[in-house]
């Protein structure tokens, strides 16, 4: 029988079959008390009668015979190669998935996550900072500072690798010899280590994840659907600079989105205080206007976040009964890249 991690690799490539199908698909499995591997050990009538929802209504894009005809050594030669780099695939059967994300994104969560670096931060008590692309020098510097609080409290820093404020967020967290998620809006094939990096610890530090396969690049599609990873892995967001719901062309703010899906999933939502900035971001007077809780220095997201210990957002403000602290970093660890 084969490898279950490479069945999974094999399905979440197969046309058309996206996250909706495969979470279907591994339900009728776990009924039937049978392996994402065993799927693959089954002809088309057993796969038809097994998942009889599979090419209609919601599933109308999904073809079984697909699963019959997958090209094996295109795919395990790409799977190899991913395990040579040190890539984790961490898919929804695997006790190391983040249960966060299965319980906001319920049957869209990624069916895999492929990660690199410091496997453990996929469930710490992460806080994500998001923000715009383009900020001055003064956003950049709280950026970080709020970032090192974040850090020097045990709280890993998560973001989106973007440059502006994420990048600024990644950092913070370094300099404070804290740890940091970076969460892709494209493969891992395209993973490259930006230059501010280069002289910090952050290979022990830090963990790469993405939901895309690894070939994808970075689309404005998949900065969107990323967002709802960001979130789902937070136990809160904090916005720093945020552009309107949508500007005069109609395009709409990543930033603004990241916060208003927080709100749904009852994550709680820190925006920076309007009077901070100058000019004063359209997008933060608009999502404090929606709830969001306005902060200054930041040091009141850490004692909202230590008063109100999160394990999961059970409630209409996201507070839950426990937390656990970022495991500690020790100098003998070893280097997953």
């Amino acid at each position: 029988m084969r490898n279950i991690e490479y069945s999974w690799f094999a399905l979440s490539n197969a046309q058309g079959f996206g996250a909706k199908s495969i979470h279907y698909i591994f339900s009728n499995l776990k009924q039937q008390q049978m392996s994402m591997a065993e799927l693959f050990e089954l002809n088309f009538s057993q796969l038809a009668n097994l998942l009889p929802e599979i090419g209609k209504g919601r599933f109308n894009r999904a073809d079984l015979s697909v699963l019959n005809h997958l090209d094996e050594e295109k795919l395990f030669t790409s799977y190899e190669k991913l395990k040579s780099e040190k890539v984790h695939l961490i898919t929804m059967e695997d006790e190391r998935y983040p249960k966060s994300v299965l319980e906001n994104m319920l049957d869209t969560a990624p069916p895999i996550l492929y990660c690199r670096g410091y496997l453990p931060l996929l469930n710490t008590k992460g806080v994500s900072i998001v923000g715009a692309r383009e900020v001055d020098d003064f956003v950049v510097m709280l950026t970080k500072s709020v970032a090192s609080n974040l850090a020097e409290h045990g709280f890993n820093v998560t973001s989106g690798y973007a440059k502006g404020v994420d990048t600024s967020a990644h950092l913070g967290a370094l300099e404070a010899h804290g740890t940091t998620t970076m969460i892709l809006s494209f493969g891992v094939n395209h993973i490259s280590i930006k230059k501010e990096f280069k002289d910090l610890d952050w290979e022990r530090n830090s963990l790469f994840v993405t939901q895309f396969a690894p070939y994808e690049k970075f689309s404005g599609q998949n900065a969107m659907m990323r967002n709802k990873l960001v979130c789902a892995m937070s136990k809160a967001i904090v916005v720093m600079a945020s552009g309107p719901e949508k500007n005069g062309e109609g395009k709409l703010s990543g930033t603004f989105d990241a916060a208003k899906v927080a709100m749904k999933m009852n994550i709680p939502v820190f925006v920076l205080s309007p009077d901070v900035l100058k000019p004063t971001p359209q997008g933060n007077i608009d999502l404090i206007k929606l709830g969001a809780i306005p902060f200054g220095n930041g040091n009141e997201i850490v004692k909202f976040l230590e008063e109100h210990p999160q394990e999961e957002p059970v409630s209409k403000n996201g507070i839950a009964k426990t937390t656990s602290r970022t495991p500690p970093i020790h100098p003998t660890q070893t280097t997953l890249f």
